[in-house]
């Protein structure tokens, strides 16, 4: 990805501020969907109406994620308070802290795929059964990666400054208590659709991705350390906000969302060979090939890849580093 042409990525890195309309857009659908919830909440099909309403509005809270997640990279504003704000309505759906995330993500770009990587789930620190092995994968890789995730937050919640963790309670108490009203003043029903159950899909979205992007990718050189998938997806990635194309980002995470597509395109001649080994145009055929990975999966192969590591050595240095800056273009 060295060899793309400098213009290429200069009318990547460029900004429209237009595309962040795309935020109301995503909060407005939510809510025109709330309003078919509590249109057919008597109707006989009031269920199905309801799943799949949840199924959409988990597809748009991911979208919102995305918008957060560039706005903590930088790449939705030049102003900080601005890109905090951003993030802070966007991100706020998933009840996670933007202040906690932000420290997570920008140093998960310093250490992707290392052995103390948040997204690299080391299996073998739970269980060296085969069996259990493959099953926990699974389970973390379907639907329980949320709860992975939160487990490992603490480490990151020991890096922040009081005033931060002072702002990330204020943050998770503003979200709740927002969370609270809605459960108060909608019919549980309507609430269920509207956020429990986009909760659930929500998290099965996050583990299947999550698994797509870094699951047995080795740490090193950037352009290697992740997955585009999805590129043939237009709709998903139009609700998702192109948040597949992350073997771009993690290279060039200056990129705003609404480029990457583009310059995916345009770049891609350019890739060398194993970049684009690791581009799929869709979403579920690379997610079956690495779960059928998982089944075949080599305990003594795993083993290998950290034979040389003292490992609560390694999560030291790793742990003490600073996280890439906001706004880092390549």
């Amino acid at each position: 990805m060295d060899t793309v042409p400098r213009e290429l990525l200069q009318a990547a890195y460029r900004r429209k501020p237009v595309y962040l309309l795309k935020i109301p857009l995503h909060f407005s659908l939510w809510a025109a969907l709330t309003w078919v919830l509590y249109a057919t909440q008597h109707h006989p099909l009031a269920i199905p109406i309801g799943i799949a309403c949840s199924w959409v509005i988990a597809n748009l809270i991911r979208g919102l994620g995305a918008v957060a997640h560039d706005a903590v990279h930088g790449s939705c504003s030049r102003s900080k308070l601005v890109s905090y704000l951003i993030a802070l309505v966007c991100w706020a759906p998933t009840g996670m802290s933007v202040t906690l995330y932000t420290n997570y993500h920008l140093h998960h770009h310093k250490i992707a795929n290392t052995y103390p990587d948040v997204d690299n789930f080391v299996v073998t620190d739970y269980t060296r059964n085969p069996v259990l092995a493959k099953l926990l994968l699974l389970a973390v890789y379907t639907f329980a990666y949320p709860l992975y995730f939160l487990g490992c937050m603490a480490r990151y919640v020991k890096r922040l400054s009081t005033l931060q963790r002072i702002r990330m309670n204020l943050e998770l108490v503003g979200f709740y208590a927002l969370m609270v009203a809605f459960y108060l003043v909608m019919p549980f029903q309507v609430f269920f659709f509207f956020f429990i159950l986009p909760f659930v899909f929500g998290a099965i979205l996050a583990s299947v991705t999550s698994m797509i992007e870094h699951y047995e990718m080795l740490p090193g050189e950037d352009a290697y350390s992740s997955r585009t998938y999805g590129t043939e997806a237009r709709f998903t990635n139009f609700l998702w906000n192109n948040v597949t194309y992350h073997n771009e980002h993690h290279k060039f995470p200056g990129i705003p969302f609404y480029n990457l597509r583009s310059f995916h395109e345009t770049a891609y001649p350019y890739y060398d060979d194993r970049v684009k080994s690791a581009c799929h145009r869709s979403i579920v055929g690379i997610a079956l090939e690495l779960y059928g990975r998982i089944l075949r999966l080599d305990i003594a192969k795993l083993d290998e890849r950290y034979r040389d590591i003292n490992k609560e050595a390694e999560r030291q240095k790793m742990m003490a580093l600073n996280g890439i800056p906001p706004g880092v273009t390549a």
